[in-house]
């Protein structure tokens, strides 16, 4: 793509205004450029952001670990010095404590199976408070401990995942202790692993694991922290930073490409208003020299007879005509080039009448031009409300293009009809036609159909949308039908205006009681 837009803006340089184009391609370039670098600069950053993010996350997970596991180790110990603490209260209140008392002690201490106390003075009379109905088996995972007294030695049995079920809430507090939504938080939990600290990489987070002190190394912290701040699959930074960066360049390219066309509609206009002015040149001095060569034969021809006076003075009218035709078509392209609408004057018209005095002044100009013209009018069309000077030029420009583009067959047909709702003007020929690719463009300004000699043949493009606009002002419609080889037939409705129909100002004159 980008291949094909430097060969396209290289040919515009080469056959267009090289400095009108330079001021819009130049900056589109440079923003293309600019964009691209930043897109580079943009997947870099990204992926430094991605390689610190997951660095962060690691810290933040072995941190919260490793705190997380302290916090622990530390209410474990709180646990025990607690336990310690309670049965020396025990002791002061009684030098020798009674299996009430040590039973007391260990029901405020649930995470402990059973116990033991053996005084110092008499071992024969230790207490046992176990609870009821639980064996105390090494499968079951439970742990020992004992310490001593000022009066014997205490020695109970624990289950470790009871304990640690008392400090829970301990697990729950975040290390950081904050609850800012920009900063990493872990997903803390206690787990049953091997005495190892290790770190685990997981598809959208990272894992760390870190055991606690003895006696409960055998279980350990597990923070697991998610990996939001770089996103996975479309949330990822990488590659929303490459979509939108390609997004970005695609647009650009996508304006280059527009402006390209733009510039090259453009020089393709230029070219045919260079064509107009060089083919109204030529229009125009052909039925000057002929008036010119008429009058100055005219003026030295003393003894010219009269009929050939008669001949000269025919011709001079016959290019007075074209000359005048040749004239209004030049401003009404002037107005359609400067986007100016031709104000109509509606007056009451009979299309019979207008039609045939259309053809009668310019048939000596058809004949002269090799061509037999037939009128086939309909006795039943009324009179209408147009502008008569617009459409007596809409078809005039009709016959004007069934001459240019006829070949052999030198024959015109101008018809008038009238249907119930439209009134019909045709014009048919027998010329070279019309391709079905064409026939869509043909009313679109400075279009030109392609024929073999499309170049040798006068005219700029413009006649058939001035033919268009004059009936579009008139609320009607062009219809076109034409073969290749064959002819064509442009057939141009207007709305039919009924001569019945009440007039606003006729109404007016003559209501009663007006005046």
């Amino acid at each position: 793509m980008f291949e094909r837009f430097l060969a396209r803006l290289r040919s515009h340089f080469h056959h267009g205004e090289p400095k009108d184009h330079a001021s819009v391609l130049v900056p589109l370039l440079i923003i293309a450029v600019a964009l691209g670098v930043l897109a580079w600069r943009s997947y870099v950053l990204s992926i430094r952001f991605e390689g610190g993010a997951t660095a962060l996350a690691q810290q933040y997970a072995s941190y919260a670990a490793d705190v997380t596991a302290g916090r622990v180790d530390s209410a474990v110990a709180s646990e025990f010095f607690r336990v310690y603490d309670e049965w020396q209260q025990v002791e002061r209140r009684s030098a020798e404590p009674n299996t009430a008392a040590f039973r007391e002690w260990l029901s405020r201490h649930e995470w402990i199976v059973n116990a033991i106390y053996i005084p110092d003075a008499d071992p024969a009379n230790s207490i046992f408070v176990s609870e009821i109905g639980h064996e105390v088996k090494q499968a079951d995972g439970l742990l020992t401990r004992e310490f001593y007294t000022s009066s014997g030695v205490v020695r109970y049995t624990y289950d470790p995942a009871r304990l640690l079920a008392r400090v829970q809430a301990v697990v729950r507090l975040q290390p950081l202790g904050s609850k800012d939504a920009v900063q990493p938080r872990a997903d803390i939990t206690l787990t049953r692993e091997a005495a190892q600290r290790r770190l685990v990489a997981l598809p959208d987070a990272v894992s760390f694991t870190s055991p606690l002190a003895a006696p409960l190394d055998g279980y350990g912290i597990r923070a697991v922290v998610k990996l939001s701040y770089i996103g996975t699959g479309w949330e990822n930074q990488r590659t929303i930073s490459l979509l939108l960066s390609a997004f970005a360049l695609v647009l650009t390219f996508l304006g280059a490409y527009l402006a390209s066309r733009g510039l090259r509609k453009e020089n393709e206009t230029m070219k045919l208003r260079g064509a107009l002015i060089a083919n109204v040149s030529h229009e125009l001095r052909t039925p000057l020299s002929m008036i010119r060569l008429g009058a100055e034969t005219l003026k030295r021809g003393s003894k010219l007879k009269p009929k050939e006076r008669d001949e000269i003075e025919d011709q001079i009218l016959r290019e007075v005509l074209h000359l005048s035709h040749l004239v209004e078509n030049v401003l009404d392209i002037a107005r359609l080039q400067h986007k100016q609408e031709k104000a109509m004057a509606f007056t009451p018209v009979y299309p019979r009448e207008l039609v045939t005095t259309l053809v009668s002044t310019y048939e000596s100009w058809i004949r002269s031009k090799g061509f037999a013209i037939s009128v086939h009018l309909d006795d039943a069309v009324g009179e209408q409300m147009w502008d008569r000077e617009a459409v007596s030029r809409a078809l005039l420009n009709l016959i004007d293009n069934a001459i240019k583009y006829s070949a052999d067959e030198k024959k015109l047909e101008v018809v008038l009809l009238q249907t119930p709702k439209d009134v019909l003007l045709e014009v048919r020929d027998h010329g070279i036609g019309i391709a079905a690719k064409d026939l869509e463009r043909i009313f679109d300004p400075y279009f030109r159909a392609q024929f073999s000699d499309t170049q040798t043949r006068r005219g700029a493009g413009l006649g058939l949308t001035l033919v268009q606009q004059i009936t579009a002002a008139h609320g009607g419609r062009v219809e076109v039908e034409s073969q290749p080889n064959v002819g064509s037939t442009f057939r141009l409705l207007f709305p039919r205006f009924a001569a019945e129909e009440a007039r606003p100002v006729t109404n007016l004159l003559h209501a009663p009681g007006a005046f």
